[in-house]
């Protein structure tokens, strides 16, 4: 099994100069000795903020989004083993080893981690995590390991040949490359999954401009997904369901957002089926 000294992070920015310090910080905490920080262009500090870090080898300007961004980074890395993390976010220290077991599994590509709040104190932060929760409380009802749905390289570790094997991302993805990533992995006989715990600190949006325009490019790469692989999307739920786990849900985190929740909801339902119905009419694919 690769020990710690065998992976290499993998962490796209641009203008993340208030995340990136403890993003850094926080990976080489767990034993890291090499991070591929791939950058798109920043005209803040990120940059001179990540070359005070010996460990932090930086590639610059790096044109094409988040996804020629993460598959540049993985390409020049040393690593027999990739962490993918976001640059808006951390983890604990004790995470990454607590994954590495996980992918002794030959048919496992990668583990990823449940997404927490990295900022509560804003309301649509809190509004974002409380969607989670109501997520991932039907995800893990049965076991504290579940196939990963989305956003696998959030905070991931994956194996190099199973991305050597897929020939990386798909970089005509403007957004929702992990979808497709997932897509193309599963279709090799790969799954990935993710973990109840540990859990990655994520800094969620906290303004509603931001939060709208988030969903709608989620939307848009799944509209992408769905166009070319003729994947279904939504499925049928229960209402009364639904209905129970939120408000059992909200009761134990926060009573507060039970009226503002639904709101939030719709709004970023609308951002997300906008985005949704722009990518699949992006692309034309044979029927």
């Amino acid at each position: 099994m690769v020990g710690l000294k065998g992976i290499s992070a993998v962490v796209a920015t641009l203008n993340s100069e208030k995340t990136i310090k403890r993003c850094i910080e926080s990976i080489l905490s767990n034993g890291l000795n090499e991070i591929v920080l791939v950058d798109g262009g920043s005209s803040d500090r990120t940059i001179t903020i990540a070359e005070k870090y010996p460990a932090v080898k930086i590639i610059k300007n790096v044109k094409g989004g988040r996804p020629s961004q993460k598959d540049a980074g993985w390409r020049v890395a040393e690593g027999s083993l990739i962490l993918f993390m976001d640059s808006d976010t951390y983890i604990d220290d004790g995470t990454v080893p607590a994954l590495l077991p996980h992918l002794k599994d030959e048919a496992l590509a990668g583990i990823s981690c449940r997404v927490a709040c990295a900022n509560p104190q804003n309301i649509l932060a809190r509004l974002r995590d409380f969607d989670f929760e109501l997520f991932y409380s039907e995800l893990f009802r049965e076991s504290r390991v579940a196939e990963a749905p989305a956003d696998p390289t959030g905070c991931g570790l994956f194996k190099r040949r199973a991305l050597e094997e897929i020939d990386g991302f798909d970089l005509e993805y403007p957004y929702a490359e992990d979808l497709k990533l997932l897509h193309r992995l599963q279709r090799k006989g790969y799954r990935v999954q993710m973990t109840y715990t540990p859990v990655v600190y994520h800094h969620h949006r906290e303004n509603l401009k931001g939060v709208c325009e988030q969903f709608y490019w989620h939307g848009y790469g799944r509209g992408m997904l769905v166009e070319e692989t003729r994947q279904k999307f939504y499925l049928k739920r229960n209402p009364i369901k639904l209905m129970s786990r939120f408000l059992k849900t909200a009761i134990k985190k926060d009573t507060k957002l039970i009226p503002l929740y639904p709101i939030y909801r719709a709004l970023i339902e609308v951002a997300f089926l906008l985005g949704y119905a722009h990518g699949r009419t992006s692309r034309r694919y044979p029927r």
